[in-house]
């Protein structure tokens, strides 16, 4: 018994214990987020689920603590925090983001409850904690890029990874607040110190600078296929990018500490000022802004130039100054003296700047549906991450500067020598994983005579209660076997849908060629066109809108000798115009070509004005009307107590292109049915 807590109470215990503990807030702030925004978007509203986000105000329990906090109450917030972030993903609704709100909560508390409890100890605590906060983003992206995007250690029987990082953190908070050594050398420490406390409104600085930085990892770095998807950069040397950086604040804090003592304010200010820009450069040069003005549409969305990867290179490079921000303003923080209680009122304050960031985050992407405050969001997704970068910025300047100045602390080889190679291993597998789930397609188009198409509305990936389902649409096209798929509400590479890729998660799963379009920057639902045959002349173009942004992908596929023009399309509007100019504008780029598969969740039914637009002006044939007849069109299923066919999900093919099959599949996996189709090649 000795001898393990001998090991739970080395100095590096801290920078094991808060790296599983930075890792377990950003899962489960992520999952809370992500459940309460799918709730919402079942209904097109918010509703009673928003107030999930109360579970952030939880660092209100410190006001009521005018001293010291004791090490029991932290001890029982640590295990609860714990064991609620183990049980998070076996639970489905509204008890998933309860067990994440829970976790979350607790570790709002305990973080400042923490600093509080740390006076006298900055020095190593500080550094302790930036080491620590490093290693738990790295964990994170090995983990998301493990699973393509889905954070493996939250995954069916994989979570035994999770289980055995609970249980280790579990061991190390014991030993660490219930070690009565530990307690009493708290006490010397008390009484030496000076009763003198600096002003709550630096310490709600210093606060505020901490909470941006979980808000930029959250928002940006905690999965590299979000950056991936801004820009259209290479995933696999974005994922290289970011965690090489991570591995040279790691390595020079282990093994060239004094580094830091050379570093003046203006560096820290410039490299902070350098970072913040060029992030939201990457953001700005990606992102439309769109006209307000029918006439302004079909716009097409211009071509990635190489050098829009500058500001982006720029980003990842300066990217372990937030570390190193971590590191200057916990210590500062620290020597601030704080009590509970103006700590707690902080990051209380903070805990609500969470809240307004994200909806700052959310409501680009849904500016028509929260009127009027939605609509001044429109096309201003950069703005959430300006505001966090220029805040950690700010909060710098608070830092003293002899707090940039780090005593010797004498760490053993082979504590640095075990930190480094958990950390080596970590990188490793981060590129093994992001490797080997790249899709590799090698099907050949001898022999075939027909082919499966499919288009499929899969609602960011969840199911038509609003749960996660990833694998259930997965399971869903596997026994389709389609060659080529249409998707819509395929963005969920936000933190409304949990920063994760639905559509490298299931090319990934499936093997299969992929064109996601448009950007995410651009703030639209997003299409993908997945197929087992060669991509090319990819791109994505944007019809006018009066509720939200309207992006379809184009594609040329080409099956042996034939090449086949595909669009995916999701019109949406408020007004029966708007979709009437977006079907136009649609059928406007259709002119001329051949082996047309126009797809998608087209939220309008068989002949509607827009129904005939595509199939009367534009010549095009609704291939289930083509297979089924006009006679037997009500055996679509789609609405059994209606005698009309009813679908909004379509595919349009040209003239000439016969049909072999036609079905839809009974909604569930989604709150949309897919339909499928078979041609003859």
């Amino acid at each position: 018994m000795d001898t393990v807590k001998k090991i739970l109470r080395e100095k590096y215990s801290i920078i094991v214990l808060f790296s599983i503990l930075f890792l377990f807030f950003f899962q489960t702030l992520s999952d809370l987020v992500e459940r309460i925004y799918a709730y919402a978007l079942l209904n097109l509203e918010p509703d009673e689920n928003i107030l999930g986000l109360v579970f952030l105000l939880t660092p209100l329990v410190l006001l009521f603590f005018r001293k010291n906090i004791p090490n029991i109450m932290l001890l029982i917030l640590g295990e609860i925090m714990i064991v609620a972030r183990l049980l998070e993903p076996l639970m489905v609704r509204q008890m998933n983001y309860i067990m994440s709100g829970l976790s979350v909560g607790c570790f709002l508390v305990i973080l400042p409850s923490f600093l509080a409890k740390s006076r006298g100890k900055e020095n190593r605590i500080s550094k302790d904690l930036g080491i620590g906060l490093a290693i738990g983003v790295a964990l994170s992206i090995l983990f998301r890029t493990a699973n393509a995007s889905l954070d493996i250690s939250q995954y069916l029987w994989y979570q035994i990874i999770g289980w055995i990082l609970g249980i280790i953190a579990a061991l190390i908070m014991i030993v660490l607040f219930l070690d009565n050594r530990q307690n009493s050398t708290k006490i010397k420490e008390e009484t030496k110190e000076s009763k003198v406390e600096s002003s709550f409104w630096k310490i709600l600085g210093l606060s505020m600078g901490l909470i941006n930085i979980f808000i930029l990892i959250w928002f940006v770095f905690m999965s590299p296929t979000v950056i991936s998807r801004w820009t259209e950069g290479n995933y696999i040397g974005i994922v290289i990018g970011i965690m090489f950086m991570i591995g040279v604040f790691i390595a020079v804090s282990l093994w060239k500490p004094d580094i830091s003592n050379k570093l003046k304010d203006w560096m820290i200010w410039t490299w902070n000022g350098v970072f913040g820009l060029s992030l939201t450069v990457t953001i700005l040069i990606h992102q439309i802004f769109f006209p307000k003005v029918p006439s302004a549409y079909p716009l097409e969305a211009p071509a990635t130039a190489w050098y829009y990867h500058i500001p982006l290179a720029i980003a990842i490079i300066t990217s372990p100054i937030i570390y190193i921000d971590f590191k200057f303003l916990t210590k500062e923080l620290i020597k601030t003296k704080t009590k509970p209680i103006k700590i707690g009122g902080s990051f209380l304050i903070c805990s609500i700047f969470i809240i307004i960031m994200i909806f700052v985050q959310v409501l680009p992407n849904v500016w028509g549906y929260l009127p009027p405050i939605s609509f001044g969001f429109r096309d201003m997704y950069w703005i959430a991450f300006f505001i966090p970068s220029l805040l950690v910025s700010l909060a710098v300047l608070l830092v003293k500067k002899s707090t940039l100045s780090y005593e010797k602390i004498e760490r053993t080889i082979s504590s640095k020598i075990i930190i480094s190679s958990i950390f080596s291993l970590i990188f490793i597998g981060t590129i093994v994983g992001a490797i080997i789930t790249t899709p590799s397609p090698n099907y050949s188009a001898s022999g075939k005579t027909s082919l499966v198409i499919l288009t499929y509305n899969i609602q960011q990936g969840v199911n038509v209660s609003g749960d996660r389902n990833y694998d259930g649409q997965l399971q869903l096209i596997r026994d389709l076997d389609p060659d080529i798929i249409g998707l819509q509400e395929c963005d969920p590479t936000r933190i409304g849908g949990g920063n994760s890729d639905v559509v490298r998660y299931l090319a990934s799963r499936l093997n299969m060629y992929s064109y996601y379009g448009p950007k995410t920057v651009t703030n639209t639902y997003g299409c993908a066109i997945l197929s087992k045959f060669p991509i090319s002349n990819a791109e994505s173009f944007f019809m006018y809108s009066d509720e939200e942004q309207i992006g379809s992908a184009q594609a040329q596929i080409t099956v042996g000798t034939t090449i086949f023009n595909v669009f995916v399309n999701h019109p949406s509007g408020d007004e029966d115009q708007t979709t009437i100019y977006q079907q136009e504008e649609m059928v406007s780029r259709l002119t001329g070509l051949t082996n047309v598969i126009f797809m998608g969740d087209f939220n309008f039914r068989p002949y509607s004005v827009e129904y005939n637009i595509t199939t009367i002006t534009a010549g095009l044939e609704d291939s289930y009307v083509q297979f089924y007849g006009t006679a037997a069109i009500n055996l679509s299923g789609i609405d059994p107590d209606d005698d009309e066919y009813n679908a909004i999900d379509h595919i349009f093919l040209s003239p000439g292109m016969i049909v072999l099959d036609s079905q839809y599949i009974e909604k569930g996996q989604s709150d949309h049915p897919a339909y499928w189709i078979e041609i003859q090649l």
